[in-house]
């Protein structure tokens, strides 16, 4: 496989007493491999995960400071590292290909799904010939034996699909970490995964690039977690073990795409919220949990010194509604982002432990 990589010129402005425009470059890396079906090969799986982490800290950081190295460990070196074993999966076995997977590491995702959604209106396959994407992005810290999947609406097919890969993974099979441990999986795994399946194909990750061009999207994902976009994000917190069995799951999955002749049925996602892909102008300093869509949005944090701290808001506040908008999942939420504005203020209600609260927030401008 040739590796090539495009350059994204981008430009970010920041908003608020005074407006700035930064222009540079960034980069996406991708490459091909073909496949081998005389028809099939020319329809193509694009594989991803974002790359781009914090840097030092500013803007999207969650720790009091800035200037300490954000590692990024499961955001997302931990997809990054799904990507490349994934890549070294089926590359070993090419011949047994039949469609083309393009693998791609987007950047700019941190800044808006740059990287991707430059590739989807400048891509390397054409999206018509483009079956599906699978997207990793945080899915080294499994707690509980939890697994969330995001787009499980966008293809009549994926529920079932899903449900024969967690059937699949009762099978013994060798995977060896990054460290040199050998796990078989199956025998030391047993039990399938416990599933969270999110109908949208939209949600805050590169995914939502393709969905918009009516491509059927897989989300994997563990779960946020308390050292979400801090210095402390380390490699010595990957749950590696667990890591190989969604990288393991989502081989056989890709692999079931891969063998069927007819490709994904595309449809529309069931939503609670209206579709798009949002940017904001406005900050809260709020941590999602992403986990949790049936009945409020739940906090893991509230950054120190943020208009939501200020508020009043904590971990583990569930967010009913806000700004006037009902709160049923983290997309109402951000709908609910997208329309406010700075420096107004804004009704909050949260659910804390047996009380219902109603607080003022003011949002501030994203620097």
């Amino acid at each position: 496989m040739k590796v090539l990589i495009s350059r994204v010129k981008v430009s970010i402005s920041t908003v608020g007493a005074d407006i700035s425009t930064v222009r540079d470059d960034i980069y996406n890396v991708r490459t091909i491999l073909d496949g081998s079906d005389p028809v099939l090969k020319n329809e193509a799986i694009v594989i991803g995960a974002h790359y781009d982490h914090l840097g030092r800290g500013g803007e999207g950081s969650l720790a009091p400071r800035e200037g300490e190295i954000h590692h990024g460990a499961d955001d997302n070196a931990s997809g990054v590292a799904g990507l490349l074993e994934l890549a070294r999966i089926f590359s070993a076995d090419r011949k047994n290909l039949k469609r083309t997977i393009v693998f791609i590491a987007f950047s700019g995702e941190e800044e808006g799904l740059l990287g991707s959604n430059f590739y989807v209106n400048h891509p390397i396959w054409p999206l018509d010939k483009t079956v599906a994407m699978i997207n990793m992005d945080m899915i080294g810290r499994m707690k509980d034996n939890k697994l969330i999947i995001g787009g499980v609406g966008t293809a009549q097919e994926w529920k079932p699909l899903i449900k024969d890969s967690q059937d699949h993974m009762s099978a013994s099979r060798s995977f060896t970490t990054g460290r040199g441990k050998n796990i078989v999986i199956g025998d030391v795994f047993p039990k399938p995964f416990t599933l969270t399946l999110n109908e949208d194909g939209y949600g805050p990750s590169d995914h939502s690039s393709f969905y918009s061009k009516q491509i059927p999207v897989l989300f994997f994902f563990t779960g946020t977690h308390d050292d979400y976009h801090k210095p402390s994000d380390t490699s010595d917190k990957i749950n590696y073990e667990d890591e190989a069995r969604v990288v393991s799951f989502i081989e056989s999955i890709v692999r079931s795409i891969d063998t069927d002749a007819k490709r994904p049925t595309y449809t529309v996602a069931k939503s609670d919220s209206q579709g798009g892909v949002m940017s904001f102008n406005v900050y809260l300093g709020t941590i999602p949990n992403y986990a949790d869509s049936d009945n409020g949005l739940t906090l893991d944090g509230v950054r120190e010194d943020s208009p939501a701290a200020k508020a009043g808001l904590k971990a583990g506040d569930r967010i009913v509604r806000i700004a006037g908008r009902q709160v049923r999942n983290v997309y109402d939420y951000t709908y609910a982002l997208g329309e406010m504005k700075a420096g107004e203020v804004y009704e909050v209600e949260v659910v804390r432990g047996a009380e219902t609260l109603k607080l003022k927030i003011t949002p501030a401008a994203r620097k």
